[in-house]
């Protein structure tokens, strides 16, 4: 049956923000072979968690900084505060659609000529603009920035590595989890939950997990509770709200981790229409479980994750 190992929950955040998606946002390229030769050490960030835990990195704009970016592998857009864009005189860019979890909203853009992330430049992002309210932070790193690297999310050190896509060295305490691309968002495929495979996305940029309706029905007469489920408020990146019900499950397999009693939010999110995730049961992984881990690797590029344990 293979490796497995555990985790037991602790406690769930009640209020999470769901990160922006554009519409005809690239599929990555496929993955290129592996090769040590050529590949430079990776760089180390300090990363430090807001109060929903979410990871946040220090980032420089124009040249200026830095500033405290949420790290968000579920958004395909990195996104800048509006009160941080009017401060440093960021000129407008177009209005563009972005996809969040309850619906669709056309924003205002600003361009940033320099985004710099350690040793990493990224020129002329058209960045949305929203409150940094709604946001959590003074901006949000999407997989625009991430996406041609892997990159290590270290939880104990408090540390953020990155280098070019690579495959991650495996150990007894190590899985991966292979999945595919959509609209530039990595969406795993060999987890189980009751012994149904569940599609996974990692949204790093919320605090709570959520399932869709499909997961919700796979649940009910599943040994659930008879009780009438308790509710939370999903408070989106521009500023729309959301009343999710919240249940638990008794065990959860991701490629090979064992999670017992994981509570999970559920409801009717515009997201999963987007991802085309709504026959199957599917849930967005937030940092609720990913912090759970020793260490979380994300490399878009390969279509893969790796969690560690101890």
């Amino acid at each position: 049956m293979g490796r497995r190992l555990a985790l037991s929950w602790v406690v769930a955040a009640v209020i999470c923000s769901a990160p922006p998606r554009q519409v005809g946002a690239q599929t990555p390229e496929p993955p290129p072979p592996d090769s040590a030769a050529g590949v430079p050490s990776p760089e180390s960030l300090p990363l430090t968690q807001d109060l929903g835990r979410r990871l946040t990195l220090p980032v420089m704009v124009n040249g200026q900084g830095p500033f405290d970016f949420l790290v968000d592998t579920g958004s395909d857009r990195t996104v800048i505060s509006r009160e941080l864009a009017a401060r440093l005189a960021l000129p407008p860019g177009p209005r563009v659609i972005i996809h969040q979890s309850t619906g669709a909203d056309n924003v205002e853009t600003v361009v940033i000529d320099r985004l710099t992330v350690g040793s990493r430049e990224i020129r002329h992002i058209e960045s949305p603009s929203l409150e940094a309210r709604n946001l959590g932070g003074a901006g949000m790193l999407g997989v625009d920035a991430l996406r041609d690297l892997h990159v290590v999310m270290d939880f104990k050190e408090m540390r953020m590595s990155s280098s070019p896509s690579r495959a991650e060295p495996l150990d007894d305490h190590t899985f991966v989890v292979s999945g595919r691309s959509r609209f530039g968002q990595l969406i795993l495929a060999n987890a189980r939950i009751h012994d149904q495979p569940v599609l996974v996305v990692l949204d790093s940029g919320s605090e709570v997990s959520v399932g869709n309706p499909a997961l919700l029905r796979l649940l009910t007469g599943r040994s659930r509770s008879a009780e009438p489920l308790k509710s939370t408020t999903l408070v989106t990146v521009t500023g729309r709200r959301m009343v999710l019900e919240l249940d638990d499950i008794a065990e959860a397999d991701l490629g090979g981790i064992v999670i017992h009693n994981m509570p999970l939010a559920f409801g009717q999110m515009h997201i999963f229409d987007r991802f085309g995730l709504t026959r199957q049961p599917a849930l967005m992984l937030g940092m609720d479980v990913m912090s759970l881990c020793r260490r979380v690797t994300v490399d878009l590029r390969r279509r893969e994750a790796t969690f560690t344990l101890n």
